[in-house]
């Protein structure tokens, strides 16, 4: 039967304390009340959500062993490439070529820049493969930077029998680059603008973005999104009935700012390791890092806001 002026009188406005249905009590309209009442209300929330956590995910990528592995072959590269600057593999004697007098050097011990070689091309084609399999956005992007400069200096690794192959990974001819010219060498290998020091900057890269996004994760590998625990809490303060009965608003807020308080430190680390950062590719990585944390930062002092 219909209540005075038209009003359902099915419906609990016990709260509310009369009024039409256009009307309000502590905020909360009666179209907002019968949304809390029917479900309608929480399935929205989770849909929203639910949502945010995919975008996040798919931001991810990866999981925590798979990017442990990529950080693993990254940093086995920067080692690899910045060994190849080391002085005692490049130590020469001088050879005078009888009539011209032209004067040429040649390495006093070739087997030894030949086993440093092989062993950063071993790196670098581990570390394309792994970089290659990633799903995370960072990684996939820093592994195009490296292949990309690769291909750039293909004509000079070639001179030296370095070629690339179709995959990306790099195939050393020994005997070639036994006979190789010193000077090519080491503009390749040792000079501090070489292709095997822009190889460490973007080893690096790699590194630093699967350790980044690595710390997503939880001890037990399970990812960790910092904004879950405001979700569920922000649920049971302004729904009520939620997963844990003793939750309550004081809880959430408290949860909510300590939340907020682990992701500013998060971002002042970030800067102090980004003044340490060599080369425009990992600044740009950690900038990239620290704009998404502000905007985490943002979303969760909106949401303190509504507890």
């Amino acid at each position: 039967m219909a209540g005075i002026h038209g009003i359902n009188s099915g419906i609990d406005y016990s709260v509310f304390f009369g009024g039409s249905s256009t009307s309000s009590a502590d905020g909360v309209d009666l179209t907002s009340y019968r949304s809390i009442k029917n479900g309608s209300y929480r399935r929205l929330l989770k849909n929203y959500y639910g949502n945010q956590k995919e975008e996040a995910r798919s931001a991810v990528g990866d999981s925590g062993a798979t990017l442990t592995k990529i950080r693993s072959a990254a940093d086995s590269l920067q080692k690899k490439s910045d060994a190849l600057s080391s002085e005692k593999l490049w130590a020469t004697t001088e050879n005078v070529e009888e009539g011209s007098g032209k004067v040429t050097e040649t390495l006093t011990n070739p087997e030894a820049l030949v086993k440093a070689v092989k062993e950063f091309a071993d790196a670098y084609n581990k570390t394309i493969d792994a970089a290659a399999g990633s799903e995370t956005k960072a990684v996939l992007r820093s592994g195009g930077w490296m292949d990309n400069m690769s291909r750039k200096n293909g004509r000079l690794l070639n001179e030296v029998g370095i070629t690339i192959g179709s995959d990306g990974k790099l195939s050393v001819d020994e005997e070639e680059l036994k006979k190789a010219n010193v000077t090519t060498l080491k503009n390749l290998f040792k000079e501090v603008d070489s292709y095997a020091a822009k190889v460490s900057a973007k080893a690096a890269a790699i590194s630093n973005s699967a350790a980044r996004t690595e710390s997503m994760y939880d001890s037990g590998g399970k990812w960790n999104n910092p904004m879950n625990a405001i979700t569920g809490a922000h649920f049971d303060s302004v729904i009520g009935g939620g997963r844990d009965k003793e939750t309550s608003a004081g809880k959430a807020r408290s949860e909510t700012e300590n939340t907020i308080k682990s992701l500013k430190e998060k971002r002042e680390k970030l800067q102090q390791e980004m003044k340490k950062a060599v080369g425009y590719d990992a600044t740009w990585d950690y900038e990239t890092q620290i704009k998404k944390l502000d905007k985490e930062i943002k979303e969760a002092e909106n949401r303190l806001n509504y507890l």
